[in-house]
């Protein structure tokens, strides 16, 4: 019996997934993204929340939406890149067009939902999902409930601005970011970070899959751009825990794909987080690329209120 259904709108591809009452996939779709005009996108999430329906026979099924970007609360226009959503009251055209409701919560925050309550964080009070790819996000989830304040960018950690101090030791230059500020953690930090840090210390412009791999069989320089990554995280992790003091961060997104990366970051925080303090427990997420529509169907559960206590 499908339970809920979360759908992930992502630049490229729609994909719109069925949760049965454990939480198990019982079915997936994949759409392209609608690239020609709005009124398309609008038509296609409607083809995936119909699909839904479908698929579980009900047209009361709790659906949800994860989107990228922000959401003002007071115009109900959505601030995201690379959609045409951007600008748009997305959520409430397609309410209007479906005729139903539909839960819309931001991707970082399906993410950290579903890895707190079903994933690597479900033995944990508080959990922040740390999102590392392309870029960084994230998304704050206590008790089971997600903070999202005011204009849904609680969790947007890689837009603080690496510490002077931080930058002055590792010898780097501050790095205008695509949000507009200059020195943010997601500069270096990032999948392009990464490779922005390979550079400074080679001359050398690789991904981070060579970078890690050639860490691994011995290079020493390669081995001192992880240092430096390594270096960076735990600065970062050392403003959530100044700010929201997570019991256990979980890792998500293309870069907690690098073996060991959870251990990695654990032994870099010594010398960065208050004295005497514990440490947030690091682990990589469960469901990985699953976890957004996971998150987004549990969204959906909660807005209607029927969620169960999971086993």
């Amino acid at each position: 019996m499908v339970r809920a259904g979360g759908i992930d709108l992502g630049g490229t591809k729609i994909e719109a997934t069925a949760f049965d009452s454990d939480w198990a996939v019982v079915e997936t779709k994949r759409i392209p993204t609608p690239q020609d005009s709005y009124e398309n996108l609008v038509d296609a999430l409607c083809e995936m929340v119909v699909w839904l329906e479908e698929t579980a026979g009900s047209k009361g099924l709790p659906v949800g939406v994860g989107i990228p970007g922000f959401h003002s609360k007071r115009t109900g226009k959505f601030l995201t890149a690379n959609l045409l959503a951007s600008g748009r009251t997305v959520h409430q055209d397609l309410i209007d067009k479906l005729g139903r409701a539909v839960a819309f919560e931001n991707d970082c925050n399906c993410f950290a939902l579903s890895e707190a309550m079903l994933g690597a964080g479900r033995s944990y009070a508080s959990v922040f999902g740390l999102i590392i790819g392309t870029g960084v996000g994230g998304g704050y989830c206590s008790n089971g409930t997600l903070i999202s304040g005011l204009n849904g960018a609680a969790g947007e950690f890689g837009h603080l601005g690496i510490p002077y101090m931080t930058m002055k030791e590792l010898g780097l230059d501050g790095i205008q970011c695509g949000c507009g500020r200059t020195g943010c953690f997601e500069t270096y930090l990032a999948g392009p970070g990464m490779r922005r840090l390979a550079k400074h210390v080679t001359g050398k412009d690789v991904d981070a899959k060579t970078i890690t791999t050639a860490a691994a069989a011995g290079d020493p320089q390669m081995q001192e751009v992880l240092r430096m990554w390594a270096h960076i995280a735990a600065e970062l992790v050392a403003a959530l825990q100044c700010t929201v003091d997570p019991d256990c961060i979980v890792l998500g997104g293309g870069l907690s794909k690098i073996p060991n990366i959870d251990r990695l970051i654990a032994q870099a925080l010594p010398g960065h987080l208050l004295d005497q303090t514990e440490p947030p427990e690091i682990r990589v997420a469960e469901y990985g690329d699953s976890s957004g529509t996971r998150g987004a169907a549990l969204a959906a559960v909660q807005n209607y209120q029927i969620l169960e206590e999971p086993s």
